[in-house]
């Protein structure tokens, strides 16, 4: 696909890198001071010196001139588990995750992105799995107004059972810029991603096997911004689920 470079791609060169790596060190740091930060969202066991140990490996990485691209989409993937399973509420492993995931669509997806994308975000996971038994449509909006700042993400997805490949497949099924520009590509695909996993822990079921295929949404050409459509793809879940029906694979 011949679309223009994300915004975000500068601040991910190997200098860029080098001048943006202290937030890290004092995750690490206040880690080490505070041990309590890192608890699990559900329980007072803290997971402390996990999260340091994944704050090194992206040190590592962003210290490399040129990291294994592999290395980034695995610690990618364990950064959304932490994220969205492990303690979605602390801001520390929030910013890491959007780090990551932002380089992982620099470097791993955008060049190549051919409007799908597949993972199998439970690899290595001893989880009960599961996938939807009807077809759904999942439509989401987060429109707002306010004295400061509006807000318009909308976007309408549908969602199927994938058995053959046991897979989540997302499909960017939108005909053109005007239902949804391309720069939200990224940030509306994890949202829905996101989303999944969320739903999965609240219902304690990792869904898996299932085809999300996203055809329609809308923008306004002021008020829209990248994060209303992570926002309006987490509504858009919320809406399907309150009906669906779940099989175990």
């Amino acid at each position: 696909m011949n679309r223009k470079q994300l915004y975000w791609a500068k601040y991910y060169t190997y200098e860029a890198r080098q001048k943006d790596i202290g937030w890290l060190h004092k995750i690490i740091e206040s880690l080490h001071q505070q041990p309590e930060l890192g608890k699990y969202e559900d329980s007072q066991e803290p997971f402390t010196q996990e999260t340091i140990t994944v704050a090194k490996r992206l040190i590592k990485l962003i210290t490399q001139e040129e990291p294994n691209t592999q290395d980034i989409r695995e610690l990618y993937r364990l950064l959304k588990i932490y994220k969205s399973v492990r303690n979605s509420v602390w801001h520390d492993i929030y910013d890491m995750c959007k780090y990551v995931e932002k380089w992982h669509w620099v470097v791993n997806i955008w060049e190549i992105f051919q409007n799908v994308i597949e993972l199998d975000i439970w690899h290595g996971y001893e989880y009960q799995r599961y996938s939807i038994k009807e077809p759904l449509i999942a439509e989401g909006k987060f429109i707002r107004g306010s004295s400061s700042i509006d807000h318009h993400g909308h976007i309408v997805f549908k969602l199927e059972q994938n058995l053959e490949d046991n897979q989540i497949k997302i499909i960017w099924q939108i005909p053109n810029e005007t239902v949804i520009p391309d720069e939200y590509i990224p940030e509306s695909i994890e949202g829905i991603i996101d989303g999944l996993l969320k739903y999965s822990h609240l219902q304690n079921k990792a869904f898996s096997s299932l085809k999300i295929t996203v055809f329609n949404g809308s923008y306004h050409e002021y008020h829209s911004r990248e994060s209303d459509y992570h926002i309006a793809a987490g509504i858009a879940w919320k809406n399907a689920l309150e009906n669906a029906e779940f099989i175990p694979l």
